[in-house]
């Protein structure tokens, strides 16, 4: 959810929990600063992501509601007007190239602490590739790493991507923006890259639009075979 400025300070990553022709009633996000500046009447933009596709809609804070997650669980949520605007909100100014088909080592990352912004080394987990692009991932993760997920926004992260004869690799921080449960029980996390260096953030996006490229390419070729 963000504020109408769609400033960076606010905005968080929250779950869907009821939606229906009345209202839509989201998790309240952990962050003190949310439940600070979300009050009722407040007009929020909640961007709602299903895999590629990026929806925003503009809707007003009614209320907090407690909601049953299952008969022994309950949770906190905000519920929300229907909207009053719907827009796009898809965001491609990189190639995405999906890669699940191709021989890429697992993503290891590395979660920051998020009061020291130190890496917590004895969290780290790895989750494996499936797009990337010049300006972000998108990963799949096992559901025992949700609350790592949850928890830490930033990651650090060492990326391996084959390409002919050679490996792109470096290590680069990255941000969690959205995580969709899947059916086998995993997670699909989508991620944006963070690189405050000029210098460092043209070096990384002309290695990874030469790697999606290439994968282009590949992909192309091997389109051309099966005809």
């Amino acid at each position: 959810m963000e504020d109408p400025n769609h400033s960076d300070e606010l905005t968080f990553g929250s779950r869907l929990l009821d939606l229906s022709d009345r209202h839509l009633v989201v998790e309240v996000p952990n962050a003190a600063i949310a439940k600070q500046q979300f009050q009722t009447g407040a007009r929020v933009y909640v961007v709602m992501v299903q895999r590629a596709t990026r929806v925003e809609l503009c809707c007003e804070i009614r209320d907090r509601v407690k909601v049953a997650i299952n008969a022994n669980v309950q949770t906190i949520g905000y519920e929300l007007s229907l909207p009053i605007h719907v827009g796009s909100a898809q965001r491609r100014e990189y190639y995405r190239a999906h890669v699940t088909a191709l021989p890429i080592k697992p993503v290891k990352f590395i979660p920051m602490d998020p009061v020291l912004k130190h890496p917590m080394h004895e969290l780290a987990f790895t989750g494996n590739m499936v797009n990337i692009s010049g300006g972000g991932m998108g990963v799949i993760v096992h559901k025992e790493h949700v609350p790592i997920l949850r928890d830490s926004k930033f990651f650090d992260c060492d990326i391996q991507l084959p390409m002919d004869k050679e490996q792109i690799k470096f290590s680069i921080q990255c941000q969690s923006m959205h995580s969709t449960a899947g059916r086998k029980g995993d997670v699909y996390v989508g991620l944006e890259f963070v690189i405050t260096d000029p210098a460092h953030k043209r070096e990384i996006v002309d290695k990874l639009v030469k790697y999606t490229t290439y994968v282009q390419r590949e992909h192309l070729r091997h389109e051309h075979r099966n005809l």
